[in-house]
């Protein structure tokens, strides 16, 4: 395709250029000029046919090349199509080989990792065999020493059997021997618990004697500090007694005042009712130790009103003695003979 459109477009070139005319001078002859484009137009006409057939010959000769080529390029295609197709079967035996071998491999480890495993529970149970057999053979060497250390007691058992028609066989001296050494055992454990007990309880008692005696110290603290307070108390008492017989003077020098009062209040409201009955009648207010505070009032207004009745009274009366006495001086103003004396003044003057 490419030389197909390069060849097109060489041969749009060359026409162009072939089917320009050149200019011809305006001052030739019509005849010349008619002459000279035929022969320009064939032989631009045989030029182009030249050189169209020339293309045409490049361009087969290029469409054979190019399916040479096509025909080369398919052969290559092919034989990388094959030799992809080798290899992709090449790889997929490699790949089952690998994964046989990895297959075969790790088989291999877990049999070797389980032979090593037994290889060492084996090896530790031959170990433990041997320490086991080594006990033994020290215990057995043990059982022949004390066997050997035990004859002389076996020896002095028969001895003693012989002496000694008690008992019978070693057997029973041996029973014998058990028992006291565990009614022994006994007295000791016994005897052991009974010191820790004794030691536990003296350390109780110990402590308890203690606790005792900060308790018996705090209690004097406390009875001296309630002592102390009791005093306090006693001295507060004191005061308050004293107060509350201060109160009580008092309440009773208030109430004999009240009663002084309550009684001056009566008799004066006695009076003033007294002198006012002979002018006018009034309701008479009574008033006895337990009188209210109303009737009180009630009596002190009612001697208030006396009160002011008599001072009305007393500066009325002052002011007519002070107007008789005004008159008498203006009447004595004037000249006047002297007074007779009487026989009485005559009498006194004898």
């Amino acid at each position: 395709k490419a030389t197909v459109s390069v060849l097109n477009c060489r041969t749009d070139k060359c026409l162009s250029q072939h089917t320009h005319t050149p200019r011809v001078a305006p001052h030739r002859a019509s005849g010349t000029r008619s002459t000279m484009s035929t022969f320009d137009n064939v032989s631009a006409a045989t030029k182009l046919r030249r050189e169209q057939m020339d293309v045409q010959t490049e361009l087969d000769q290029k469409r054979a090349e190019y399916r040479e080529r096509m025909d080369r390029v398919r052969e290559r295609e092919q034989q990388l199509a094959k030799r992809r197709q080798e290899l992709q079967d090449k790889l997929v035996r490699f790949y089952k080989f690998i994964q046989e071998n990895e297959i075969k491999k790790n088989r291999a480890d877990k049999k070797a990792q389980a032979e090593m495993k037994a290889k060492e529970e084996k090896h530790q149970i031959i170990v433990q065999l041997n320490e086991e057999s080594r006990g033994l053979e020290q215990d057995k060497q043990e059982i022949k020493d004390r066997l050997q250390r035990y004859q002389k007691y076996q020896a002095y058992l028969e001895a003693v059997l012989q002496d000694n028609e008690e008992y019978s066989d070693p057997n029973d001296i041996i029973s014998r021997w058990k028992t006291l050494d565990n009614n022994h055992k006994e007295l000791q454990a016994r005897k052991y618990y009974l010191e820790h007990e004794m030691e536990r309880e003296r350390t109780i008692l110990q402590k308890k004697k203690e606790n005792k005696a900060t308790e018996i110290l705090d209690a004097t603290n406390a009875l001296a500090n309630k002592g102390k307070q009791l005093e306090q108390l006693h001295l507060e008492v004191g005061r308050a007694q004293d107060e509350i017989e201060f109160e009580i003077e008092k309440k009773l020098e208030t109430t004999k005042l009240i009663g002084q009062v309550k009684m001056a209040t009566q008799n004066l409201y006695d009076r003033c009712y007294d002198s006012f009955q002979v002018y006018r009648p009034i309701r008479r207010h009574k008033a006895g130790e337990n009188a209210g505070g109303d009737e009180i009032l009630l009596q002190l207004q009612f001697i208030g009103e006396c009160l002011g009745d008599y001072i009305f009274v007393r500066d009325r009366y002052k002011e007519e003695q002070k107007n008789k006495k005004a008159q008498a001086q203006a009447v004595t103003t004037r000249p006047a003979l002297p007074p007779q004396k009487t026989k009485k003044e005559k009498g006194e003057g004898e």
